[in-house]
């Protein structure tokens, strides 16, 4: 048995997270073997104002009345197995905690919507900084996938063939297995460089573009073969890595994304952007970013 924890928010930005969550725990086979945790989180810094005429303990009473007027109405209570409600200063805090106390192996949060028309989606702080530290593997689920439904296609991993996308290939490889869809490995190379293009004749460049993509394709059958992952399906695809990716999401209709990501000092990972994150943050499907060994 594992445990699952499922942000929840009394705004709609967390329902898409439920029912996924929901969907793969409960769709799969087997199906009594993940237990889901959902944690509404009462942040201190927010409540702040509040703090000043009530109880911590009172506000923490009336928050449980909102969440369980929360759960009956969009009919959710009978998703999870346990429900619990958490106070600290971020919601990242609280949900890296229970984590932990939990030995969970997955966190599961919703992207939030900001704006009304011509609305944009983002990740928002919290989801932000849980893909920073990653005391587990994060899954974040766009807002609409509360109503749309679940991808017929594969179950996709993106590799760059280093070590730190092993334990998502893995992840992936038993995503596959339980929900009894195929996995495809999607490797993206770098696209040829343009100033190229005016030393050949045309029938070279799409030689070189052929080329470069047999390579590709040849290192990642080797590099699943060397990890024991000769089961997914190689596919190896040119361009910026982001878009590539969006564009194989989109043709193949997968339910799921997976991902790896390095290990790197805070500081620094403040400031290097994350592929990850940036696919996290733009796909239409739930992303599962997951850590290395």
């Amino acid at each position: 048995m594992t445990t699952w924890i499922v942000g929840l928010d009394l705004r709609p930005s967390s329902h898409g997270a439920v029912r996924f969550a929901s969907w793969f725990a409960r769709s799969g086979r087997p199906a009594d073997d993940i237990e889901l945790l959902g944690l509404h989180v009462i942040e201190r810094e927010q409540l702040a104002p509040i703090f000043r005429f009530q109880s911590p303990d009172e506000v923490g009473r009336r928050a449980k009345e909102a969440l369980e007027r929360e759960l009956e109405q969009s009919d959710a209570r009978k998703l999870f197995d346990r429900e619990a409600l958490g106070l600290g200063p971020r919601a990242h805090d609280v949900l890296e905690q229970y984590a932990a106390r939990e030995h969970a192996e997955v966190i599961v949060v919703g992207r939030q919507l900001q704006g009304h028309s011509g609305a944009v989606l983002r990740l928002g702080t919290n989801a932000r900084r849980l893909l920073r530290s990653l005391p587990a593997t994060v899954i974040v689920v766009p807002p609409d996938y509360a109503k749309i439904p679940f991808g017929p296609g594969p179950i996709l991993v993106a590799t760059d063939l280093g070590d730190d996308a092993l334990e998502a290939c893995r992840f992936a490889e038993r995503a596959g297995a339980r929900m009894r869809r195929p996995v495809q490995a999607i490797h993206v190379i770098p696209p040829l460089d343009p100033l190229l293009h005016a030393y050949v004749p045309e029938g070279g460049w799409v030689e070189l573009g052929e080329q470069a993509h047999a390579e590709g394709l040849l290192a990642l059958r080797q590099w699943l073969e060397q990890h024991q992952l000769s089961a997914l399906e190689p596919r190896v695809v040119q361009g910026n890595p982001v878009d590539a990716i969006a564009e194989v999401v989109q043709s193949t209709r997968a339910p799921l994304l997976v991902a790896g990501s390095r290990r790197l000092p805070g500081l620094l990972r403040a400031f290097v952007g994350s592929t990850s994150a940036a696919l996290a943050a733009e796909l239409p499907v739930p992303v599962a970013v997951v850590p290395p060994a």
